[in-house]
């Protein structure tokens, strides 16, 4: 009888050793693992029945209920994405040498943004790019367009006009040579020619003027730049001024020399200037005589 007492039954030996395995940590994570490894076979295996059945039936769908015409023209997508980029390559060298004429500058701005030809001041109507060491550059397209104007003008030199989107054309003046031709079409980027000279502007030396117009009238480049063609805005009504600033021999354009009046009023300016210092100087001087007077006595 002390011999049975002494042997433990099998269920309890069994519910045990359960206890045991239930206690140690990697128990329940082993059984998640196991479970999840037979609902993925599982699922593997229901999926490649699918792959072997036959296939179905399409022809009694009604095409209309497409939600895709392959009669339709595909859209792009991306739209009006390109932006404005400077006309020259990034590792070229340029630098701003001669800003758009601003009517909100100050004098001092305006007066640099002026040209001086045929003894006459013109408001620039663009900018002008040049090297520091007066060398050409290749002139590359600031977007992509359609080619409207290339031509050899007599005072600008060889010139280019790039028609865009929402009324936007690109202008580029004093090129040495020209890479298109009207009517063709080019991606932002390629060459249309190289910086030159002009007649128009003999101060800046080789260089490349850059245009931008909007409607027809030229909207600082600055402003624009990095921005597609729909942002591009005209100025307010009365800052827009003639639409062309430039006198092009080819497109007979005569233009208000407003900048004639700023340089005389600087001018008028320096000498009343000028006068009042030698008047004050005169006054000094009598003081001073009167005062070396009055001591001698």
């Amino acid at each position: 009888m002390g011999d049975e007492k002494q042997r433990s039954h099998p269920i309890e030996k069994s519910a045990s050793k359960w206890k045991q395995l239930a206690r140690k940590r990697w128990i329940y994570p082993a059984v998640y693992l196991g479970f999840a490894a037979i609902v993925l076979a599982a699922v593997l295996w229901m999926q490649g029945g699918q792959e072997n059945a036959e296939p179905r039936d399409l022809s009694g769908i009604d095409e209309e209920r497409s939600a895709f015409d392959a009669k339709d023209e595909s859209v792009p997508v991306l739209g009006d994405s390109e932006v404005f980029k400077v006309p020259a390559s990034e590792d070229s060298g340029v630098f701003v040498q001669k800003q758009f004429y601003d009517t909100a500058a100050s004098t001092e701005e305006q007066q640099a943004a002026l040209v001086f030809y045929n003894n006459t001041y013109y408001q620039n109507a663009g900018i002008d790019y040049a090297k520091e060491d007066g060398a050409s550059f290749d002139v590359k397209a600031a977007m992509s367009g359609k080619v409207v104007k290339a031509t050899d003008d007599q005072l600008l030199g060889n010139v280019v006009h790039l028609e865009h989107e929402n009324g936007v054309v690109t202008v580029y003046e004093s090129l040495d040579g020209l890479e298109v031709a009207e009517g063709d079409k080019v991606t932002q980027g390629d060459k249309l020619g190289t910086a030159g000279t002009n007649t128009f502007d003999t101060d800046a030396g080789v260089h490349v003027h850059f245009e931008v117009r909007k409607d027809g009238v030229p909207v600082n480049p600055l402003d624009v730049f990095n921005q597609p063609s729909s942002a591009v805005e005209g100025p307010e009504q009365e800052q827009t001024g003639d639409a062309v600033s430039n006198p092009s021999a080819s497109e007979g354009t005569e233009v208000e020399d407003k900048g004639t009046e700023s340089e005389i009023d600087a001018e008028d300016k320096a000498e009343e200037d000028a006068k009042k210092a030698e008047e004050k100087s005169d006054d000094q001087k009598s003081d001073q005589e009167k005062s070396d007077s009055k001591d001698s006595q």
